[in-house]
């Protein structure tokens, strides 16, 4: 039982290190080669890259996300407890570390986008950003982990302003978009192309994270309230092979007992049913809702 546990931590922290490394990869090769922000501690980076040279040349993004990760690990660990504090430490450190490693072999960070014609750029390096941000942070968040960095900071928000996490997340995301356009060479500016591109970047990560994280492939669940629920269950087991559940329903103003049949399935399937239950009870009061995360078999 214990080696199990073992290899059970080992394969997790696997996924981890490799969705780490995955949106270490976005990073080095796509999002700051074309200064792009999608939030976070990378996107702070990104941000206040062009005075790391006041501080000297050996600082560079990862010297800063060692500093910054850390800083933001102590206070996570203060204020979120020590099991938080253990969770984090690993993604905290090995993040910027991939970064360190790639800086100080003088890996090419134009490597990827050197060749691609000047009307593509920005797209291919917002897709590949999407794309491997996206699949990095998704693997590590559904093997519990985390990326570290402005995640601590999201989540202490979260715990004592009583704020749901993704509103905190996408609030912290979005204003480090929304300051990526603020320009102070020769005067003042605001390049609104590098915002939209941060946007388009934010939404696109979210969306790849929840059908990593979530399993979002949409799907439908709806609930049937009827007199005639044996009739309706098999016309859902001969029209489409799924499951039902019944549960017993009082009506609040009638007092009259019926049932409550519920039953997910794929949204074509939810058409084909919804469209004949009239036909089968007269009566039937029926809602259909949208279902993003489904644990277990649903069939």
């Amino acid at each position: 039982m214990k080696w199990e546990i073992i290899k059970k931590k080992i394969i997790q922290y696997a996924y981890i290190a490799l969705g780490v490394f995955l949106l270490d990869f976005a990073f080095y090769f796509f999002t700051d080669p074309a200064r792009l922000v999608f939030g976070g501690m990378m996107g702070l980076s990104v941000l206040l890259e062009p005075y790391y040279s006041m501080l000297g040349e050996w600082f560079t993004s990862s010297i800063f996300l060692f500093i910054a990760n850390g800083i933001a690990l102590i206070i996570g660990g203060i204020m979120l407890g020590k099991d938080f504090f253990l969770k984090t430490i690993f993604s905290s450190v090995f993040s910027p570390l991939i970064i360190f490693i790639l800086e100080r072999t003088n890996c090419d960070p134009n490597f990827f986008l050197k060749d691609v014609s000047v009307g593509g750029y920005y797209p291919i390096a917002v897709l590949c950003s999407i794309l491997f941000s996206g699949l990095g942070m998704g693997l590590a968040l559904k093997h519990n982990g985390s990326t570290g960095g402005l995640d601590v900071i999201q989540k202490i928000l979260s715990k004592y302003l009583h704020i749901p996490y993704s509103k905190t997340m996408y609030c912290t995301d979005w204003i480090i978009v929304l300051f990526s356009g603020l320009s102070f060479q020769n005067g003042f500016s605001y390049k609104i192309e590098i915002v939209v591109y941060g946007i388009i970047g934010v939404y696109g990560i979210s969306l790849l994270i929840d059908r990593i994280v979530l399993r979002a492939r949409v799907r439908r669940t709806a609930y049937i309230i009827t007199e005639k629920p044996l009739e309706i269950r098999d016309f859902i087991y001969q029209t489409t092979d799924r499951g039902v559940t019944f549960v017993d329903a009082v009506g609040g103003y009638t007092g009259e007992k019926k049932t409550l049949v519920i039953c997910t399935m794929e949204k074509n399937e939810a058409y084909k049913i919804t469209e004949s239950l009239n036909e089968i009870d007269p009566s039937v009061f029926c809602y259909v809702s949208t279902t993003r995360e489904i644990i277990g078999d649903y069939l």
